[in-house]
């Protein structure tokens, strides 16, 4: 369970959002792929794990690219094992610093990705309505809108959200 959720917890959100994908919950939140003139954002919970890798490869894929967190102080590194996975895939987030939603210069027309649908509510609490909001997992191969928050999970878990990020960014960008 550890290994393919995180947690019970985990794997009680995952079914509940998979099961509101289903019927078409979150439909609204896999918009057409943004053109390549829009900056993309990525906006997970601490911007230590899930968005400093989704901005990362996004910007190996030749895009614009910026994070932030919903629920994070400004100036922290990124978590050590998403640096060490990033490594393994070439990419490097050593130079990156934890960004507030709050300090955050967002832009009218930023294509906002967050990591799971939770999210969509804090965004928007906290930043307004003017921006519209993709959902990571709905551009992965098998959807859910669920990437879980590996921060606190296993080894094993932690790489297979990373890996779920990766997926997520190129079908963004494809």
């Amino acid at each position: 369970m550890y290994e393919r959720f995180g947690s019970r917890q985990g794997f009680v959100r995952f079914f509940a959002y998979w099961c509101l994908a289903q019927i078409g919950v979150y439909r609204q939140f896999t918009p057409a792929r943004p053109d390549h003139s829009r900056r993309l954002v990525f906006i997970c919970s601490g911007n230590i794990c899930r968005s400093p890798l989704a901005e990362a490869y996004a910007r190996s894929l030749g895009r614009d690219a910026a994070s932030c967190g919903l629920n994070c102080g400004d100036g922290f590194p990124a978590d050590p094992r998403a640096r060490e996975y990033a490594q393994s895939q070439g990419l490097t987030l050593d130079g990156h610093t934890t960004v507030n939603v709050h300090d955050f210069s967002f832009r009218d027309d930023d294509f906002i990705v967050v990591m799971e649908p939770s999210h969509i509510a804090s965004f928007r609490a906290k930043v307004g309505h003017q921006h519209s909001i993709a959902l990571a997992g709905n551009y992965c191969k098998s959807r859910n809108p669920y990437i879980h928050d590996p921060y606190n999970c296993c080894d094993e878990f932690f790489v297979h959200c990373e890996q779920r990020v990766m997926e997520s960014v190129r079908g963004i960008c494809g």
